[in-house]
């Protein structure tokens, strides 16, 4: 069986998940959350692990746990939300959303930079793409390409819906810029480890956590605005905000610039993985990269 054949089975049973009645589909997707929790011993060591390093000093044990399974109770939520919102037209797609603070994007895109969109997997990362609507300007997205190109391809025509295009990261950055130069807006993702030789460590939750320095070098580099925007679900009605924009910092050293802009662009990341600690994605090993030298660094 070929990639293409792969795909449209994929696709089918995408459609056919969106056609379960909505209470069918949550309900199949907390019982296979919990089933995931109980069989994948790695990724549930690892979302405790990460719980505890967070919230270890406000939460017992059987908190953790229980906070763990939500946690993949929302990652299989994201599955069946996607295939319940691929037979929606943009109109019924929206209507399942409120927008919040789109001034902080527009006021942003005035400045004639283009705008970078700081993201996250909070939420259900996927429905993102609602947010570029009423802002009225193209957008992109930076996205890692899956290995099992079958699957990459489903999600790929699933993030190009309404006015929404991919940029597969990797060798990306003149097209970035060159979206940025026409006013374009591009979202990036900045929460997820690194090898210690791609980026600083930064503090997450009062742990070094390695980051790329990629996403600082850009804005560093084109000076276009940042703005986070996240999104995140309360049953089937999803909210996307975007904040207002984190100002540039510019000391005039560059390792210390990108030092401290990936320091506050994962700041107003940590705040708003607080606020929903439940819905964040918690299954990947934030804190992997271990740093060696002294923490936190010192002048000396």
């Amino acid at each position: 069986m070929n990639d293409d054949h792969i795909y449209r089975l994929l696709r089918l049973l995408m459609l056919a998940l969106g056609r379960l009645p909505r209470w069918l589909a949550d309900f199949c997707a907390h019982l296979l959350g919990l089933l995931w929790f109980k069989i994948d011993a790695r990724h549930r060591k690892i979302t405790l692990e990460n719980l505890t390093r967070a919230f270890g000093d406000q939460m017992t044990r059987d908190q953790i746990e229980i906070l763990g399974k939500r946690v993949f109770k929302n990652i299989m939520n994201i599955l069946f939300e996607f295939a319940w919102t691929l037979k929606f037209d943009r109109d019924t797609f929206l209507s399942h959303f409120t927008i919040k603070g789109v001034e902080h994007m527009k006021r942003a895109h005035a400045k004639g930079k283009g705008v970078i969109g700081l993201l996250c997997h909070l939420g259900n990362f996927e429905m993102l793409i609602a947010g570029i609507e009423p802002v009225g300007v193209k957008g992109y997205g930076i996205y890692r390409k899956l290995d099992f190109e079958p699957l990459d391809r489903l999600i790929r025509e699933g993030r190009r819906r309404f006015n929404m295009e991919v940029v597969p990261r990797g060798k990306s950055s003149k097209k970035v810029e060159a979206i940025l130069k026409r006013g374009e807006i591009v979202g990036a993702l900045l929460d997820q480890s690194v090898d210690w030789y791609l980026g600083p460590f930064v503090d997450f939750f009062g742990a070094p956590a390695c980051t790329h320095k990629g996403f600082a070098k850009l804005v560093l580099k084109t000076k276009a605005p940042v703005v986070p925007v996240y999104t995140v679900r309360k049953n089937r009605h999803f909210t996307v905000e975007f904040l207002p924009e984190v100002p540039l910092v510019e000391t005039g050293d560059p390792i210390k610039d990108i030092e401290i802009n990936t320091q506050n662009y994962t700041s107003v990341i940590e705040s708003l993985v607080r606020k929903y600690p439940d819905q964040y994605f918690w299954v990947h090993n934030r804190w992997k990269t271990k740093n060696y030298c002294p923490w936190p660094k010192t002048d000396d």
